[in-house]
Parts: structure tokens; sequence; C-alpha cells
């Protein structure tokens, strides 16, 4: 289904939808771990609330994903899960100890798993045959983080970070009310053709998900790692939180022109190239967090973004939508977004439990190998689709597969 046969105002909606849904998380998942820091909480404390809500995520994203195809009721689906999701994060500032912190943390990772999950698959879903140009709409997103990233760390230097959960809110009460205008574009499928659990088995047989997942795994293992805990290395340095906020902008502002591309880049590539580049992007950018030697070099390596995170995420959302059966599109969504929600919670653990104990800098050097050993496992299970004899036309084509 196209956009056009859809609504004439899809594009414009979902443009919006993205803008909302990451200005939102550009507040949240820049200063949320300071926050927790301020409050008193310490490292393994931290880790913890990762590592828990991560698991909550795990198992939430699949039941999200599957729950949409069953019932067909994916955009009501999404705006109550974002709604509810904004309303809880209103309860941080009333907690006054570690469990109240960890509840709250865990219901807000179980509605905050729908609006990853439905929220790209619906987009696909619109999009139909223009599915590769998704880069254009998710940049949206982009413009939403940069536009609060690079401003709200100046507020909460005056105002302190606790109104960064009413901000959150409002904004999300926003995005759930313009969800409800997105077309419902479920098909009236058959009761045949719903999915069952003893479907799913389906997915895990498609050819290259092995090595696609695992390496899925390992890459977000260490992203999250390195990600989560950027805000509290570079304040260990020193750093403002206006500071913050501009190093967080800075990797939408570099990612621009991957968005914009990142359709021709996999035509060009194919998927497979697109992510074997995309790994070395990483492999980069997390090296690289070791060496800075200001807080300020953080935001050239932000720059990096485009290259590592645009272009993994958007070959690997194509890689989905292609090889899962029509009545699981949503349940395939979900299960790579559980796949890397598993990955926060190792990471969570592994990240949390040595910060403190070994020190930024070796816990990103071994965040980095994780990514080289990512390298090596995505290089060698595709080994014949990277490096073909030369005798064989190389394989270009959007349809490549891992």
């Amino acid at each position: 289904m196209s956009i056009s046969r859809t609504s004439s105002n899809s594009p414009n909606i979902l443009f919006a939808l993205y803008f909302l849904m990451f200005a939102a998380g550009g507040i949240y998942f820049t200063y949320f771990l300071i926050f927790l820091r301020q409050a008193g909480l310490a490292s393994p404390q931290i880790g913890i609330i990762n590592m828990c809500g991560g698991l909550v995520a795990f198992f939430a994203s699949t039941l999200w994903g599957y729950l949409s195809d069953r019932t067909g009721k994916a955009r009501l689906l999404l705006a109550f899960a974002i709604a509810t999701n904004g309303a809880i994060s209103l309860l941080y500032p009333l907690a006054k100890a570690f469990p109240a912190f960890l509840a709250i943390a865990c219901t807000f990772a179980f509605f905050n798993a729908a609006i990853m999950t439905l929220m790209d698959s619906l987009a696909l879903n619109l999009l139909g045959d223009r599915r590769h140009e998704y880069g254009k709409f998710r940049l949206g997103g982009t413009f939403g983080y940069i536009s609060t990233t690079l401003t709200i760390g100046f507020l909460f230097e005056r105002v302190g970070l606790r109104w960064m959960f009413p901000v959150y809110c409002v904004i999300m009460g926003l995005y759930a009310l313009l969800t409800l205008r997105l077309p419902d574009t479920s098909a009236s499928a058959s009761r045949s053709a719903l999915p069952s659990f003893k479907t799913l088995g389906t997915l895990l047989h498609q050819p290259g998900w092995g090595v696609f997942l695992i390496t899925t795994f390992l890459i977000w293992l260490a992203s999250s790692g390195a990600i989560s805990f950027l805000g509290i290395k570079l304040k260990g340095m020193g750093a403002s939180d206006s500071l913050v906020g501009i190093v967080a902008s800075a990797a939408a502002i570099f990612e621009i022109p991957f968005m914009l591309y990142s359709g021709n880049i996999m035509r060009r590539l194919g998927i497979t190239r697109t992510l074997w580049f995309a790994i070395i992007g990483y492999i980069a950018r997390v090296s690289l967090y070791t060496v800075i030697p200001t807080p300020e070099w953080a935001i050239a390596v932000n720059g990096l973004n485009g290259v590592s995170y645009v272009l993994y995420w958007n070959a690997a959302l194509q890689f989905n939508n292609q090889n899962a059966p029509e009545n699981l599109k949503a349940t395939a969504q979900g299960i790579l977004v559980s796949t890397m929600n598993l990955a926060s919670v190792v990471s969570a653990l592994l990240t949390g439990g040595l910060y403190d104990t070994l020190g930024a800098n070796p816990v990103y050097g071994l965040l980095a190998g994780i990514c080289v050993l990512a390298f090596i496992l995505f290089t060698t299970g595709n080994h014949k689709i990277l490096f073909p004899p030369k005798t064989e036309p190389q394989a270009v084509s959007l349809s490549d597969r891992t």
C-alpha cells in the first residue's frame, strides 16, 4: 500500500510524529541517567535499573508486535502506549528510594517498548513500495532530537532536571494525539491468516537471520553502553549540562545527510554491505570515545552517528520487512527490538558493574572490542555476499539479504 492510496497527509504526519518521538527521546535519554546520579544512585544501581528496564522491554517488544499483527489495531495500541508512557514519567520526581525508581523504570519500559516497535512498523506499512525512502521521513526525528538536545540543557541548568519529566509528558501527549490522525492501514485478514505463536518459528528460519540477530545483539550491547554512560563520562571530565546536550545534538546533526540518502546508499551497496560499513562506523566511534582529551572532542566523535547508527538501523528495518511474512511484519519488528533490548540488559550489567571499578576508558575499550567481534562474525557469515568472486556480478540490489 503506498502513501498516495492511504492518505495524502500521511507523509507530513509521519515526519511530525518522528519529530515529536525523538524530541521527547532527546530529553529523556540524554539526561535520565544524570538525573538518577543526581538523585543519589550509584553506578551499580543505575546499571540495575537499565538492566531491568531492558529485560521488561525484551519481552514486551515482541508482545506488542504480536498484538498488533493479531488485532490489526497498531494505531490505537501505539497512541495508548505513548500517552501512558508520558504519564508514568511524571512519577520519577516523586521517587525517594532505589526500589521506587526501579518500579517506575520497569513500568515505563513496558510501554516504551511499544513505541519503538509499532512506530516503525506503521511507517513501513504506510510507505508501501516507497519504504526505501524511510530515511526521509525518519529525518523528522533527527530534527526533533536536535531541537531538544541543543536547547533544553540551558533550561535545565536554570530550573533543574526535575522539569525534564513534565516537558517530556507534554510532548508525548501531543505525539499520542497526532498518532490518532494516522490512517488505519491494517488489512482485514481472515482468521486463518492471523499469526499464532506456532507461526513465529517461521521467522527464525529466514535466510541469514541467525547471523543478523547475533550481530545486532553485539552492536547494540556496545552502543547502548557507550551512549548510556556518555553523559556521565563527559560530566566526569568537567562538561556542563548544556555541553552534554550539544554533544547529543551533534549526533543528530551529522546524521541528516545519511537519513536523506540512506535509500540511495542501500540501492548502491545492498543491505548486506550497508550493514557491514555501519559496523565499521561503530568500531571507529566507540574506540574514539576512549581517547578524547576533553569533553568537547565528543562533538566530533558523535558525528559518526550517521555512518554507524543510521545506516545500520535503516538497513536492519529493510531486512526485517523483506524477510517477514505479510502477517508477521510487526512481530518481526518486535523481535528485532527485543534483541536490542536484551543487548541493553547485558550492557547494563556489564557497563554499570564495571564503570566505577575500572573507569570510563577501560570500559569503552571493552565495548569497542565487542564491536570488533560483531564485525568478524558478520564478515565471516556473509563473506560470499561481501566479497563475491570477480567472475560473478556483485549484488547491489536493495533486496540483498544477509
